[in-house]
């Protein structure tokens, strides 16, 4: 009886020992694929997604907002930028009521330094706003100003070079305004 048992028991481990091994080589199979999957796959978005691009690259990244631009959806709004040199963009935003402006801005992206700067003019007040860039990839451009009431978050997103989304908001995040814009 007991060598039935033993001869039992270890066919039973040999069984069990055989399929546990057999797991062992699926699994290993399937993390090296997985493991291969997550290589190809998560990688190059990890990489695209971590750019942090100095000052320098910032500015050549904005010149996609060079030219002219029409609101095509809400806020009747435009903009048009130049590229004045590397350190320097200048732009105006105004609305029309019929062939007369209704609302004129003056606009500037400088860089001052290793820091970027969206200025704004307000004919109306007779006076300018900087905000600060505090966030950036290559279509996305983030400036803040906390002191200011309204807006104290200005972002754009480019959105295949003939979409821009403007969004002005405070720092509380309870009052925003979007600007949708077309490439004229």
């Amino acid at each position: 009886m007991r060598v039935v048992k033993s001869g039992f028991l270890r066919r039973a481990i040999g069984l069990d020992l055989k399929i546990l091994l057999r797991l062992c080589v699926f699994t290993a199979k399937n993390f090296i694929q997985i493991k291969t999957y997550l290589i190809i796959g998560v990688l190059p978005i990890v990489m695209f997604s971590c750019y942090s691009p100095n000052s320098q690259e910032v500015m050549q990244d904005l010149k996609a907002i060079k030219g002219k631009w029409e609101s095509y959806e809400g806020v009747k709004f435009n903009e048009n930028w130049r590229f004045v040199n590397d350190s320097l963009f200048e732009g105006e935003g105004f609305s029309m009521n019929g062939s007369d402006t209704s609302f004129y801005e003056s606009l500037r992206i400088v860089k001052k330094g290793d820091s970027i700067f969206y200025s704004v003019g307000l004919e109306e007040r007779d006076r300018k706003v900087d905000f600060l860039l505090t966030d950036a990839s290559r279509n996305n451009w983030t400036f803040t100003n906390p002191e200011n009431e309204f807006p104290s978050i200005i972002n754009y997103e480019i959105n295949d070079d003939t979409i821009i989304l403007v969004s002005i908001s405070n720092i509380r995040g309870n009052k925003e305004q979007f600007f949708y814009l077309k490439r004229k």
